[in-house]
């Protein structure tokens, strides 16, 4: 009984991904923005960096949670206030190397690419809001194979960066392999990355 349990498991894992066929990000627009609120992860370490000083010299590596790398670099800063308030804001390239960022039913989505982003911090690194543009095209790869390509404001609490589930506003537009998305509101957005069912054959 046991061994038919696990056997009609496998298959229903099959099924969801086609056979084994690398999944598309399901979901239509909510999950497009998910796939997005997983790639921000990264700029969480650009939000500490400019907490920590006006020195934005060098790269920032960050080491991503299913694997692989993404890499923060070419700086430009401008500061208005303090550290303890006031307003930072900075641009930098943000490059992912095989970077293992979003769980799914079918497995782990893999990043490759680049976003130019632009990050706008008020408050604190801890308790303030980060405003932040990405321009750019990435590959998920790994259990998927789909893009995403973003030209997007995105708001969000900084504490809230890169977590499963967040409030986000979003102005701008992205696309993935399911359609092209334009957004000007708020969304909540939770749980893994969605994964898009294959159609019996």
């Amino acid at each position: 009984m046991k061994k038919q349990m696990m056997t009609v498991a496998a298959l229903a894992g099959l099924a969801l991904t086609g056979c084994g066929v690398p999944a598309k990000v399901g979901g239509g627009k909510t999950g497009a923005a998910q796939s997005l609120q997983a790639a921000s992860a990264p700029t969480k370490s650009g939000v500490n960096k400019a907490a920590g000083g006006i020195d934005l010299t060098g790269n920032v590596d960050y080491s991503c949670p299913h694997g692989g790398s993404a890499t923060l670099k070419d700086f430009a800063l401008s500061v208005n206030g303090t550290e303890a308030g006031g307003v930072v804001s900075q641009k930098f390239t943000l490059t992912y190397v095989n970077c293992g960022l979003a769980k799914s039913e079918a497995g782990v989505a893999i990043y490759n690419g680049s976003f130019e982003v632009a990050q706008r911090i008020e408050g604190t690194a801890s308790g303030g809001t980060v405003e932040q543009t990405f321009k750019g095209r990435v590959t998920l790869s790994g259990a998927f194979d789909d893009f995403l390509e973003a030209d997007v404001k995105q708001r969000i609490a900084a504490s809230a960066i890169g977590t499963g589930t967040a409030s986000v506003k979003l102005e701008g537009s992205l696309k993935n392999s399911g359609g092209a998305y334009t957004y000007a509101e708020d969304l909540n957005l939770s749980g893994e990355l969605p994964v898009e069912v294959a159609a019996a054959k």
